[in-house]
């Protein structure tokens, strides 16, 4: 980290790539050793791509999570393809099938991981409703139980566990909205 941050000319841009850094590593080297099959190979790409990223921490916006990841694996992605190429893993012909492939998979990869974030971000905000509306959400989404069972275990009427379920969707569905998520969750 020591050799990034020397690159670096400002405090503020060091305090920024520092978050950069401990915030997106983890998920980078996973998507660059799913790309390469490699370890040492994705510790390679990953470094380059830091080093590629103090030349363009100007144009990433921390507030706006999803456009950061966005940016950033596009450059890893970048760098997997041209190191593929250069080893001549990846047979580059004038057929766009070959290299239509692992642009799907790479897009199926970074769609899922976009996912999990999305998921772990709804798990936080779940986490956060206050009572009733946290139970009714668990016990009807984790639990599987309808609106009658619900109101059994709450000791309500099922019409009032629907008004809560409902409220309580929508304060996560907002919460989602504002972090920049799309709502594919049920709700």
């Amino acid at each position: 980290m020591l050799i990034y941050l020397m690159a670096l000319d400002t405090e503020e841009e060091r305090i920024k790539f520092v978050r950069l850094y401990e915030e997106y590593r983890n998920r980078m080297h996973y998507t660059a050793s799913i790309l390469l099959k490699s370890e040492i190979e994705a510790e390679d790409i990953v470094h380059d791509t830091f080093l590629t990223l103090i030349d363009y921490l100007d144009r990433i916006d921390e507030k706006d999570s999803v456009g950061t990841w966005n940016y950033i694996v596009t450059i890893l992605k970048n760098k997997c393809y041209n190191f593929l190429k250069r080893n001549k893993r990846i047979e580059l012909t004038e057929d766009e099938e070959v290299f239509e492939q692992p642009v799907e998979m790479y897009n199926l990869l970074e769609n899922q991981l976009i996912k999990e974030e999305a998921e772990e971000f709804l798990n936080t905000l779940i986490k956060g409703l206050k009572y009733p509306y946290r139970e009714v959400i668990y016990l009807q989404y984790h639990n599987k139980l309808n609106s009658r069972q619900i109101a059994e275990l709450l000791r309500t009427s099922p019409a009032n566990v629907r008004k809560i379920s409902s409220r309580a969707r929508e304060q996560l569905k907002k919460g989602m909205q504002k972090k920049g998520y799309t709502c594919e969750y049920g709700f």
